[in-house]
């Protein structure tokens, strides 16, 4: 129990993660959150490597119109465009710092997981496999706990579970399950099977 007590609290610590969903859903102007693990803003860039045009500040909203590739997002952010002047235009962003839970949700969901365990952990694996639902087959994209981290797939959902194999940001699972606090996931290029939290996943 205090193994994973620590574990959750230095989750929420580290608050968000990073996620992106190219490949996975189309983002169409969703809202989506800055977050440097740092506490520092996030640069805008008239281009992928372009000019820096403005920054973010770490948990504010940022609109996603599209992700280029596994390193951009293509935002909307209002400055002062040099062809079309000012106003609210494309521009680009590191998708590394973006993610799609709000900071006060995640906090919220990380206190009501750790108040639902029982301090018995297999109680709480086997309460996690009860809850286990057969799902489509669908694609996540993985957020770590932070930008420059990984998330890690386990043989059981617990974070006291052996860990199989390791990802970093961007990189994608197929999910099989859905569970309380976890899911079930293959890793489509070894053909992998294991759990990774639901916080480190983005559909």
């Amino acid at each position: 129990m205090k193994q994973r007590t620590v574990c959750l609290l230095l989750a929420a610590v580290m608050l968000l993660g990073v996620t992106g969903a190219a490949g996975a859903a189309e983002e169409n102007g969703k809202t989506w959150y800055v977050y440097t693990e740092n506490g520092k803003d996030l640069n805008v860039r008239l281009e992928p490597n372009g000019e820096i045009i403005g920054r973010i500040a770490s948990g504010e909203e940022v609109q996603v119109l599209s992700f280029l590739d596994d390193t951009w997002a293509e935002i909307l952010f209002h400055y002062n465009h040099p062809e079309q002047g000012e106003g609210e235009w494309k521009a680009c962003a590191s998708r590394r710092y973006l993610t799609d839970i709000a900071p006060e949700q995640l906090k919220e969901a990380m206190a009501a997981e750790q108040n639902a365990y029982t301090g018995d952990p297999l109680l709480d694996i086997n309460a996690e496999f009860a809850s286990a639902e057969d799902v489509e087959p669908y694609l996540i994209m993985i957020r770590p706990p932070r930008a420059t981290s990984w998330a890690n797939m386990r043989w059981i959902p617990s974070e006291t579970g052996m860990i199989i194999a390791q990802y970093k940001a961007t990189e994608e699972l197929t999910v099989l399950k859905e569970m309380t606090h976890y899911l079930q996931v293959q890793d489509p290029d070894t053909g992998d099977v294991g759990f990774i939290h639901r916080r480190y996943a983005a559909r």
